[in-house]
């Protein structure tokens, strides 16, 4: 059986009658002051997933002093040697701490269908910035190839060039992981997905008080939630993980989870890297 230790969400304790925590946002933003203490007991919505019905996904996981390892983010299979991820889940990392899990359901139980693999190297985006979260991208290599031949791991299809235009607002995306189902919360045990629509990026770069001089929102991003009344979204401990269409072996991927004002909060979309806009870095880098 595996020991899963929650890793310590990022959230600052606030003295005031129900726990607040600070959003992960660009230092824009905050120092804008457009955005809000998140009350702890937010539920994001979504379901359980059937066990390895979404086989692209990995779940990126720390060891931590004792040896035990805990869910760190998400992530997907590009092929049988490397995840594509964020770049603010593995900057700064050592590489001997991480390890990827393919064919993971549940972070508590095995299966026997888990593929473990080190982590031997990984590559961010050469103009990653963690103050705007712009290009937040990366490629993490594995020890050894993952076996892909069998159903419960497969890589995950990227877009095609011609789709580098953001989704149009309202196509129905899903996002999926392990991540907490209230912000502040506990890391999910079981895999679980929600269905979410793109907002347009003029919609979601207004919400996060960006200007034409100082945007927040930047091209290469691509925003997704229910902006009117909340309730949907990925969170924390989901980061790195896919936004995609479609499914199981046949999902495509159009965004990497990147950053957001808390979880589900109405007129806070989540906002995440837009695949198709980098998929020239991709190719040049997954080899």
């Amino acid at each position: 059986m595996k020991i899963v230790i929650l890793a310590a969400l990022f959230a600052c304790a606030m003295a005031m009658p129900k726990r607040m925590v600070l959003p992960r946002l660009p230092a824009s933003v905050i120092l804008s002051g457009k955005y809000q203490l998140i009350p702890e007991d937010k539920i994001v919505g979504g379901t359980v997933v059937a066990p390895n019905s979404l086989p692209f996904q990995v779940s990126l996981q720390r060891r931590s002093g004792t040896g035990s390892y805990s869910q760190s983010c998400g992530g997907s299979i590009l092929d049988a040697n490397v995840i594509i991820d964020a770049a603010h889940c593995v900057r700064n990392a050592n590489v001997d701490v991480l390890r990827v899990v393919a064919g993971e359901h549940s972070l508590s139980q095995d299966s026997g269908l888990e593929q473990n693999r080190n982590v031997v190297s990984y590559t961010i985006h050469e103009n990653y910035d963690a103050q705007t979260f712009e290009n937040d991208i990366a490629l993490i290599f594995m020890d050894a190839p993952l076996d892909l031949s069998v159903p419960e791991a497969k890589p995950v299809l990227l877009p095609p060039p011609t789709s580098e235009l953001d989704p149009p607002a309202g196509t129905i995306v899903t996002v999926s992981g392990w991540g907490t189902t209230s912000s502040g919360g506990s890391i999910s045990d079981l895999l679980r997905s929600v269905d979410v629509p793109v907002v347009s990026d003029a919609d979601c770069d207004a919400a996060y008080g960006g200007t034409a001089q100082r945007p927040a929102v930047l091209p290469s991003m691509l925003c997704a939630g229910d902006i009117s009344d909340g309730g949907i979204d990925s969170c924390q401990g989901d980061s790195g993980g896919p936004l995609f269409t479609g499914s199981g072996s046949t999902a495509v991927q159009h965004g990497i989870v990147s950053w957001g004002q808390g979880c589900a909060l109405a007129g806070y979309p989540g906002v995440y890297t837009q695949v198709s806009f980098f998929l020239d870095w991709i190719s040049a880098n997954r080899v």
